[in-house]
């Protein structure tokens, strides 16, 4: 590739010393030579922050590191990332991900042979941190999507963060918006295709995902509800075009919601059937009447 693009690498962290180590060296070792790694550390207090630094006095040509003192959430992090890269592409990863070779050459040869998509993403490999072991891979669980900006609206976050590149100049204006505390993410993709550009799929797993029990969506199950009704508000106050795809995610979410929230189940299967009609719920609530216990299919 005669003049390769920069790419910034964008990695979150947040007490991930036992991993920090294996993420940045997926990075370095990457077969594309024109890449920053930016930082962005969230308070960490585990020795986080000691690693990054000895990376960065190791390459200062490379690292751009964005070390907080006190921890400022999720989604402010991300925008001490967000707005530190300078390259044409932004991958995002967190500090426990694992890049695959080749990654970022394959990302940006599509992105670049590809002026329309500003948001690529490809297959992941999700393993479990304490074995090591593959659990599935991303597309096992859900069919990719690819189209305009109606896709991810509709279908949510399809697209696993370390999967994605997208194209810096097409992000929002605002970086990922600081009234979404935890699940900022879906909001952000869907700006990112606000003036017409498409999201696609590269069928190649590229990347190691690591599932574990201290995930924070695992910790947050509420938060990121709210998170993501915040989200669909300001989607319809921005976007009206998008209000059948919104109305079509919630009541996905609602759904999903009702089997978390269990002393409630019945109430959230009815407000899911508010926003869009889904056979499956038809058939819970019958069979919720019907029996003398819930029954959740």
């Amino acid at each position: 590739m005669v003049n390769p693009v920069r790419v910034s690498v964008a990695i979150i962290t947040y007490n991930q010393k036992e991993f920090i180590q294996e993420c940045i060296e997926s990075v370095l070792n990457q077969d594309y030579p024109n890449i920053e790694i930016v930082v962005a550390d969230d308070g960490s207090s585990d020795g986080t922050q000691g690693i990054v630094k000895e990376y960065a006095s190791k390459y200062p040509d490379k690292f751009v590191c964005k070390l907080s003192e006190n921890n400022k959430g999720i989604t402010k992090n991300s925008n001490l990332a967000h707005f530190a890269c300078t390259g044409k592409y932004i991958a995002w990863m967190g500090g426990d991900d694992i890049m695959l070779p080749g990654k970022i050459k394959k990302q940006v040869e599509h992105m670049e042979n590809h002026p329309e998509c500003s948001v690529c993403y490809h297959n992941l490999e999700v393993f479990d941190s304490d074995t090591g072991d593959l659990m599935f891979y991303s597309n096992d669980l859900n069919r990719h999507f690819e189209g305009k900006m109606r896709i991810p609206a509709r279908y949510g976050t399809f697209n696993g963060a370390c999967s994605t590149m997208v194209r810096r100049a097409d992000t929002p204006p605002g970086g990922f918006d600081e009234r979404i505390l935890i699940a900022s993410d879906w909001l952000y993709w869907v700006e990112t295709l606000a003036n017409g550009a498409e999201i696609q799929y590269i069928d190649e797993v590229l990347a190691r995902y690591r599932r574990h029990k201290n995930s924070v969506t695992n910790r947050n199950i509420d938060e990121n509800f709210t998170d993501h009704f915040l989200s669909s508000l300001i989607m319809l106050n921005k976007y009206p075009q998008l209000r059948k795809d919104v109305y079509y995610r919630m009541s996905r979410k609602y759904r999903q919601y009702a089997k978390y929230r269990k002393e409630d189940y019945i109430k959230f299967l009815f407000i899911s059937m508010k926003f869009s009609f889904y056979y499956k719920n038809i058939i819970s609530i019958l069979l919720y009447y019907l029996s003398f216990k819930k029954v959740r299919i």
